[in-house]
């Protein structure tokens, strides 16, 4: 190669590298960035140099980046270092990072590569594992439900989550169990969602109970058929998505999660979760299964108990027929039986002992 093409060779590198190449100052300021950013990103370098670089960062991961930062001043190395970039449509990439500074010249070169599928697939697994267990170890539907809610959203990172219960003779959903992060301020969003019913095909419960199919919803400020946008976007809700609890191939309810962020449509996400709304079905099914065995039990042993029944051997006087109980009473057999059984007792005079009372009885 001439020395043309080898002063060209950092620049090629530089320019068609497939991870993020940047370099930064000590002042927080991007210096110089490769064209992947664009395409990772959304924003122009132009855009991306205008302002400090934590104003990109998300907001969770800015104490961290900040200090990483500083360690990278201080002459530090970073090896591994992760954090979540904005994109320009909203949503968030997550980032791994390896940089080295030069001190004399205050400046940081970096390297840094798009894990956000590896993420995904990662919170899949743990949202899987985290709802899998919770469905093997609850005792009862009431306490697994808002269990449920908490595991799928503290794996896979969403705020809110609803469980919608279908109505079959309204033919109406109704939201029977909500849960949310600490962090988040939804109770007027939780207050709207626990009064409103959706029919088929209305809003996002109501378009997955018709399809029967799991949907997603990058920002629903933006979507035509989602009646509570006005108290989501005053509660800051964007992303969101929704799949149906199949049991038998019918849909008994829905899921229903919501995100601060605007999320892109995470297609492996639905269809685990998807996945996961048929265990739900059946374990729904199955402890009703449970539920309506235990009233039946609970019905028969009551019946039974209310069964007098007299058993065994009865000792009884060979001459005037008392019966001796329990403690040794002597009993006229009307009393004993009728304490002892349902059996009552009406008196009458059979026809042997008329005749005995009343030697005229054959004649009358």
């Amino acid at each position: 190669m001439g020395q043309h093409g080898q002063q060209d060779a950092p620049g090629q590198f530089f320019s068609h590298s497939l991870d993020l190449l940047c370099i930064a100052g000590f002042d927080g300021y991007f210096k110089h960035l490769n064209p992947r950013w664009e395409k990772t990103l959304g924003f122009s370098n132009e855009e991306l140099l205008s302002k400090p670089y934590l104003a990109f960062v998300h907001p969770e991961d800015r104490a961290s980046t900040l200090a990483e930062a500083q360690n990278l001043s201080a002459g530090g190395v970073t090896i591994i270092f992760q954090n979540r970039y904005l994109c320009k449509d909203g949503s968030y990439k997550w980032l791994s990072w390896k940089a080295t500074p030069l001190g004399d010249q205050r400046l940081i070169y970096a390297t840094a590569r798009d894990i956000t599928q590896h993420k995904r697939a990662e919170k899949r697994l743990a949202a899987q594992y985290a709802v899998t267990r919770v469905l093997a170890e609850a005792a009862t539907m009431e306490g697994a439900t808002p269990k449920i809610l908490q595991a799928a959203c503290e794996s896979v990172e969403w705020e809110l989550g609803l469980i919608w219960k279908g109505d079959t003779q309204a033919h109406l959903l109704r939201c029977i169990e909500m849960w949310h992060t600490a962090t988040v301020d939804v109770a007027d969003f939780k207050a709207v969602s626990k009064v409103m019913t959706f029919p088929p095909g209305i809003g996002l419960p109501g378009r997955v109970w018709a399809s029967r199919e799991p949907a997603w919803i990058p920002d629903v400020i933006q979507d035509a058929n989602f009646p509570r946008v006005p108290i989501a976007a005053s509660t800051g809700l964007h992303g969101a998505f929704c799949f149906p609890i199949l049991f038998g191939g019918e849909v008994t309810g829905v899921i229903e999660f919501f995100s601060r962020e605007i999320r892109e449509p995470d297609d492996d996400l639905l269809k685990m979760m998807g996945a996961l709304g048929s265990q739900i079905g059946q374990f729904i099914a199955r402890k009703q299964g449970e539920q309506e065995r235990e009233r039946l039990i609970h019905e028969l042993q009551d019946a039974l108990a209310s069964i007098k029944t007299l058993r065994g051997l009865l000792p009884i006087c060979a001459t005037c027929k008392k019966i001796r109980d329990d403690k040794g009473y002597w009993n006229q057999l009307e009393e004993y039986v009728t304490a002892r059984s349902e059996a009552a007792f009406t008196h009458g005079i059979c026809t042997e002992c008329a005749r005995k009372q009343h030697p005229d009885w054959d004649e009358n």
